[in-house]
């Protein structure tokens, strides 16, 4: 995990408190909607995961006006901040986040949450989505933010489900492949053409998400 000092901690959690009263703002709304609709995340996974809107961003994230916070939470507090731009704000890179951000695993509690099986993402939303149908999961910020040694991690568990994506050019395949050669136990789970868990989660629901994941007994 990344070092800290104690001012870029502070900094870190005011931000983060500050990004969550803007999402429940009035001015955060429509991004609020983007969560519970678009994504149909809980309010409960919004809190726990302390999501917030940068609708008024402090200087230092002033490029992520208008943008989805995402917090790096870990059991000490959040160690990074990840911003996603909504779908209506197109013309610029997905995400941002400040120079020097030092991006690692995202939840990072799920570690002390399981000890059989754990599932792998790409992506903060596609996490945030198996946690909601109660699946342990962990995010990985990209294919190219994997660590190797990431591995030692996952040391001990029976099952690592990876998950990949199937709504790109192929990206989502290369990225479980990767992460394949270099957990212990892995399961890779292909999702149907068009879709990341998120949007089979939308279209199929929670039981068919875990039905599909072969994890309906866990």
């Amino acid at each position: 995990m990344p070092v800290l000092s104690q001012s870029e901690r502070k900094s870190l959690v005011d931000r983060v408190v500050k990004y969550q009263d803007q999402l429940k703002s009035p001015d955060g709304a429509a991004l609020f909607a983007y969560l519970t609709e678009d994504r149909q995340l809980t309010e409960e996974t919004i809190n726990r995961f302390l999501l917030g809107a940068a609708v008024a961003p402090e200087g230092l994230d002033d490029d992520a006006r208008g943008m989805l916070a995402i917090p790096y939470n870990t059991p000490t507090g959040p160690v990074a901040l990840r911003f996603r731009r909504p779908p209506e704000r197109e013309g610029g890179p997905k995400y941002w986040q400040p120079e020097g951000s030092k991006l690692t695993i995202f939840n990072t509690p799920a570690f002390f949450e399981s000890e059989e099986t754990i599932a792998i993402t790409e992506g903060e939303i596609d996490c945030m989505t198996l946690v909601q149908a109660g699946i342990p999961a962990v995010g990985i910020p990209g294919a190219s933010a994997w660590k190797d040694f990431y591995e030692l991690l996952f040391e001990g568990y029976a099952s690592v489900v990876i998950c990949a994506d199937n709504d790109d050019t192929g990206a989502g395949k290369k990225f479980a492949a990767k992460l394949a050669q270099q957990v212990p136990g892995p399961r890779i789970v292909l999702f149907p053409e068009g879709h990341d868990v998120n949007s089979f989660y939308c279209e199929h629901g929670r039981e068919a998400l875990r039905e599909f994941m072969g994890l309906e007994a866990v």
